[in-house]
């Protein structure tokens, strides 16, 4: 077998068809799972590249500009002190051809095919390349033409970057700084695989090029503890720390070496140093949390573990460990409870800790007595709200907000959960309002910003809600839910491009942001890309989410993919998990309508309706459903009922229903009177005032009629059926050659509109025109050659024309389709007469269009 069969292509001199090629197959044959097909597909990708490379070498082609960037970043990287050059990535990047639009996604592509195979970048060019190139924000896209598995790391690469000092390479080996890498990289996994034999053989080969590179002395510690050589360890990180004070690896392992020989207190000064610089760091935290457990300092160790818990929120390991703090911590202020019960500060801690390990009647209980016995402080009034909240009584936890800021006016705390009560109570006015004075008392606040946002979205003032989720954005760039607060803007907004955009940083950011996949499946609904949306449905299945709002989501997806038994199946998954929400039912009975089950339909809408009183929706085609099933009756009372109610949304579209209604009983005046009203409600919507038009033809008011056809012309040009029914005005007010121009611009929209072709050869031949008519009217027989007024058209031309016989056989054909034809009965006696008399005279014109 060749290599490029093995390889599963066409034979190829194109090397980056054949790393890609490479790279896919790799998930395949991974060296650790298939050792022997690596093997053989390595053989083949060195030999597929030798080939490549020598057709290259012997075309010697002119480079592309996009060859010729590439080849300048390739020399670029092979240059060690240029690679760590910000400046220098920069300056190449800054080249036109990286913002040109018909070559900056080639760019993107080519450099990512680079990066295959060669990643040892620095943390910064990482970043940097994300800022032009936007790898981060558009990974499902890449997903498409690179293996999941590289998109991936290089997600990650861009978003935690490397702790490895590249820079200490400079004084090394000139020319093995990869290969040094690529041993370092072999002796990490193989620590974390406890692969000591690799390990061994790799620091040797490391060591050779840069003995004194201090993250491999610190990958040496860590090969001496797993061997049980403390003492070599312990010497070899405090030595790292000597010559690098802030060197957190080396204190952490240092850390982590005290811990194993039982000297927690050594350990705890070396995890602090590690916090001291970095306050964040996961592993510091949590092995600070455990080693605070063991020197009985609760407290600290719970400040430790709160952090870790607010960055990892779905770390069940995390939570228990927490828990079991927090019960020592108990177990602790109880102790000192029994020496001294009057101590307010211990009882104060206590109702803390009871609240943080879920037991708000214990909590309450205390403050409670706290709150007779002393004087209640700022913290427990924030606790005793909060308390409140957990216990489910909202309107007591406001009263006290309340009391509380009488007293503490100034608070931060206690501001922002007024705001955050307001926002529950619904009062979203007033909500806005409070979150403006926390800001005026903290102008950093990113959550009072966010919130805010948050708030503008619940009221659809979009564009308000956009300025402060980018406000919360400025203030802090890592805040998840402010970037998902910009994306449900942008959707409001019907921006869906950025909408997207703001989704995936806030799910690379927080991936278990159940919003922003909801907000994303709704952008993509949108336009239509349902394929897409349902990819994201399962991605957020895949986490382990069960949601109604996400159920519901797929069941609309399903619904514009007219897969109806499937979207009322998601349909009843949703209401199973929240059967109050009326737009479930809403959208349950739309299934059921399409399908013309309209008894189970009009089920669905009863249940929407009595859940919300106001859902405008239901109303609308529960009337629809009684209309299909010829409950006129029943349908008017729905009608005359729902435009009663005072908050039920989109009024016009009622009046224009129950107007349409009363044109098909032939009540003209009423239904004209509602659509007057439709437009009173929406004066915008042009097909009111095409149904007000479409009444004054009725009752023959034609210039009543073109004045509102040309309202409807005006706010919507491209109806060809508003021009073909001036066309008719125009036509019944003897105005011919107008009639023809609003024919023509019916046509110009729809060329085969057999009504506008049959409109202006009625007109030519008023006009006496008989060549043009005749060309309409074979047009139109073309597009449908059994309409009967464009067949009576063909009669009056034959006529016309004294071509009798033929006229007679189009009398013919006209009672063939309705043998009751009064003006085909009257016609073909008349032509009968003529023709027994052999008389030519010429008849007078017809009365109107359609007789």
């Amino acid at each position: 077998m060749g290599c490029f069969d093995v390889l599963g292509i066409s034979k190829t001199e194109d090397l980056n068809d054949i790393r890609k090629a490479y790279s896919r197959l790799l998930t395949k044959h991974s060296p650790e799972q298939d050792p022997e097909g690596f093997k053989k597909l390595r053989v083949a990708y060195e030999e597929a590249c030798r080939i490549a490379k020598e057709k290259d070498s012997a075309i010697k082609e002119e480079l592309s500009p996009v060859d010729d960037f590439m080849e300048q970043f390739k020399a670029c990287y092979e240059s060690f002190e240029r690679r760590l050059s910000i400046e220098e990535w920069t300056r190449l990047l800054e080249k036109d051809i990286c913002y040109n639009i018909d070559t900056s996604s080639e760019i993107s592509e080519k450099i990512l095919v680079f990066i295959m195979d060669n990643f040892n970048f620095p943390s910064g060019v990482w970043k940097l390349f994300d800022s032009y190139f936007s790898w981060s924000t558009k990974k499902d896209s890449l997903y498409k033409n690179f293996p999941k598995n590289f998109i991936d790391f290089v997600i990650y690469r861009i978003d935690k970057g490397s702790t490895f000092r590249y820079e200490h390479l400079k004084d090394c080996v000139l020319g093995k700084e990869d290969e040094f890498i690529s041993a370092y990289n072999k002796v990490s996994s193989a620590l974390d695989d406890y692969d000591l034999y690799t390990a061994d053989k790799n620091i040797d080969l490391a060591k050779e090029i840069c003995e004194s590179h201090p993250d491999l002395l610190i990958l040496e510690a860590r090969y001496l503890i797993f061997k049980g050589k403390l003492d070599e360890a312990g010497a070899i990180l405090t030595d790292i720390i000597a010559k690098d004070t802030e060197d957190i690896d080396a204190y952490f392992y240092r850390g982590d070496l005290y811990s194993r020989l039982g000297d927690l207190a050594s350990a705890y000064n070396d995890y602090n140093k590690v916090l001291n610089i970095k306050f964040d760091d996961a592993g510091a935290l949590l092995a600070q949390g455990k080693c605070c457990i063991g020197l009985e300092k609760y407290e600290e160790a719970i400040k430790c573990l709160e952090i870790l818990n607010d960055i990892y929120h779905y770390r069940n390991d995390f939570n228990i460990i927490l828990t079991s703090a927090y019960n020592f911590y108990i177990d602790d202020i109880l102790c000192g409870l029994n020496n001294d019960s009057t101590d307010t500060d211990l009882k104060y801690k206590l109702a803390e800790a009871y609240f943080k390990t879920s037991k708000p009647e214990e909590s309450y209980d205390i403050l409670k007595e706290l709150r007779e016995e002393t004087d209640f402080t700022e913290n427990m009034y924030c606790l005793l709200c909060h308390v409140l909240v957990k216990l489910k009584n909202d309107n007591l936890a406001y009263k006290t907000v309340c009391e509380a800021l009488e007293v503490y006016e100034n608070n931060y705390e206690l501001n922002f959960f007024k705001a955050d009560m307001l926002d529950r109570l619904g009062k979203y006015d007033e909500a806005i309002e409070q979150y403006d004075r926390v800001i005026n008392i903290n102008d950093k606040s990113s959550s009072a910003h966010n919130n805010k946002a948050y708030i503008f979205n619940i009221v659809q003032k979009y564009s308000e809600a956009l300025v402060c989720a980018d406000k919360a954005i400025e203030l802090d760039a890592n805040m998840a839910h402010a970037y998902k607060n910009k994306a449900e803007a942008l959707l409001g907004l019907e921006l869906y491009e950025d909408c997207l955009e703001a989704c995936n940083i806030a799910l690379n950011k927080y991936q278990y942001l159940l919003d922003a996949y909801i907000i994303k499946i709704k952008a993509l609904t949108a336009v239509s890309l349902y394929d897409e949306a349902l990819d994201i449905y399962n991605k957020a299945i895949d986490l382990g989410f069960k949601d109604c709002k996400l159920y519901y989501c797929k069941a609309r997806i399903l619904m514009k993919l007219r897969r109806y038994e499937e979207a009322i199946e998601y349909c009843d998954y949703a209401i199973e998990l929240d059967e109050n929400n009326d737009e479930y039912y809403y959208l349950k009975g739309l299934c059921y309508y399409y399908v013309e089950k309209y008894d189970e339909a009009v089920d669905c809408f009863d249940s929407a309706i009595k859940i919300n009183i106001n859902n405008g929706g239901s109303y609308y085609y529960k009337v629809q459903s009684l209309i299909s099933t010829s409950r006129e009756d029943k349908a008017l009372k729905i009608l005359d009922d729902v435009i009663e109610l005072e908050e039920v949304k989109y009024k016009d579209s009622f009046y224009d229903l129950k107007g349409t209604i009363m044109e098909r009983k032939n009540n003209f005046e009423e239904a004209l009177s509602l659509y007057k009203q439709a437009i009173e409600c929406d004066s915008n919507y042009a097909p009111y005032y095409y149904s007000a038009g479409h009444i004054f033809n009725e009752l023959e008011k034609y210039e009543d009629a073109l004045k509102y056809f040309f309202k409807s012309i005006e706010l919507d040009p491209k109806q060809r059926n508003c021009y073909v029914n001036i066309s008719y005005s125009l036509y019944c007010l003897k105005r011919y050659e107008e009639c023809i121009k609003y024919c023509d611009k019916a046509i110009e929209i729809d060329p085969k509109y057999i009504v506008a072709h049959q409109n202006k050869g009625w007109s030519f031949y008023q006009l006496e025109k008989i060549p043009e008519a005749e060309k309409e009217c074979n047009i139109a027989l073309k597009i449908d050659g059994n309409n009967l007024d464009v067949l009576l058209l063909k009669l009056r031309l034959l006529n016309y024309k004294g071509l009798y016989q033929e006229a007679l056989i189009v009398c013919d054909r006209m009672l063939e389709i309705d043998f009751n034809n009064s003006t085909a009965n009257e016609m073909k006696a008349k032509l009968i007469q003529k023709l027994n008399s052999s008389k030519n005279e010429k008849k007078g014109l017809f009365k109107s269009l359609f007789k």
